[in-house]
């Protein structure tokens, strides 16, 4: 009598996509314009739109992700790129507007207005803080000052505004510096503190910038939020680090496959050198893989293997989980102890 040779495979329960389920509509008391889809990234962040671009090298940089946070969502910096260059990008948009400029791009009163000139190209600025060695701001150069003049080996001294210059206190509100800018008729205004010494810039750009994205996602300083990826290497640290100081709002560590043993420990090791910065770590599609993560340190677990819509993931490799099912499974994984 011959007898069936016991199964080692088992049946998944019933996995859904988007494509499979529809809302039932019901009776809503809310108006369309006053819908909020504000949400959490992190435990930390929230944004107004629940949107990322993602970190590839065919759609996210600088550019991108100003776009991005500038409608209430961010944009992750791609890592296929030298350590610098991506850094830098992160201080593009960190640069590209704020409430007040916490670190303003400035030069010393012994540089050329050819070096004036430069600078304001290399950044897209239109003026630029002298300050002496110690800090003190001893004037503000212009494009205005460049505009006519030839001879560009001169010293930023023989055309920089020093008498007159009109500054700002430690503490000066936007609306406070927009009565200054108004009534002085001037686009930057300086913030020293009592000894003089330049402490930030207010610009009349970035007041206006304020009006036309007022659903901009930002920070507490009022710079555009921005993420940036990391690989899961030891390497990867130095990556890691100079984006950290570069002022990254949050790090990706942006796998194919989250649940594996060197992603876990890539976790580990990035937030035991970086413990208040904000990481999210993936990506992951089932109970387990989200669930692990969260207890190597991850501020949000990213979910989703193949579910792009030009993805091929799950035809070359056979490998996924459709995605409606995937988020539920991570979200009991992390059991509401970060976002997913």
């Amino acid at each position: 009598m011959s007898q069936t040779a016991p199964s080692h495979g088992r049946v998944l329960k019933e996995a859904l996509t988007f494509d499979d389920v529809l809302l039932v509509p019901d009776h809503s008391r809310v108006h369309p314009k006053d819908t909020s889809v504000k949400t959490r990234l992190t435990q930390r962040i929230t944004m107004n739109v629940p949107i990322l671009s993602a970190a590839m090298d065919t759609v996210t940089e600088a550019t991108m992700a100003i776009a991005m946070a500038r409608e209430g969502g961010a944009g992750v910096i791609h890592k296929n790129m030298p350590i610098d260059r991506q850094a830098d990008q992160v201080d593009r948009v960190k640069r590209s507007e704020s409430g007040m400029i916490m670190k303003p791009i400035t030069l010393g009163p012994e540089a050329s207005l050819r070096d004036a000139h430069q600078l304001m190209a290399q950044y897209s600025i239109s003026g630029v803080p002298i300050v002496e060695p110690d800090g003190r701001l001893v004037g503000i150069i212009t494009n205005r000052d460049l505009q006519f003049e030839s001879d560009l080996d001169r010293p930023v001294t023989a055309l920089m505004t020093s008498e007159g210059l009109i500054t700002a206190p430690i503490g000066t509100t936007l609306d406070q510096a927009e009565e200054v800018l108004h009534s002085h008729r001037i686009e930057k205004l300086p913030v020293t503190d009592e000894e003089g010494r330049l402490r930030g810039l207010i610009t009349v750009k970035d007041i206006f910038k304020r009006r036309q994205f007022p659903n901009a996602c930002k920070d507490e300083h009022g710079r555009l939020r921005v993420g940036a990826a990391i690989g899961a290497s030891v390497a990867d640290l130095d990556r890691a680090r100079a984006l950290v100081e570069a002022g990254a709002d949050f790090l990706v560590i942006d796998t194919a496959h989250g649940h594996s043993e060197g992603v876990l420990q890539a976790v580990a090791r990035t937030k035991e050198a970086f413990p208040d910065q904000d990481l999210i770590a993936g990506n992951v599609g089932t109970f387990d893989g989200a669930k692990a993560l969260v207890d190597r340190g991850v501020d949000a677990v990213k979910v989703g293997v193949g579910p792009g819509s030009i993805c091929t993931t799950r035809v070359v490799t056979g490998v996924g989980l459709p995605q409606l099912t995937a988020i539920m499974d991570a979200v009991d994984g992390v059991d509401g102890r970060v976002p997913v």
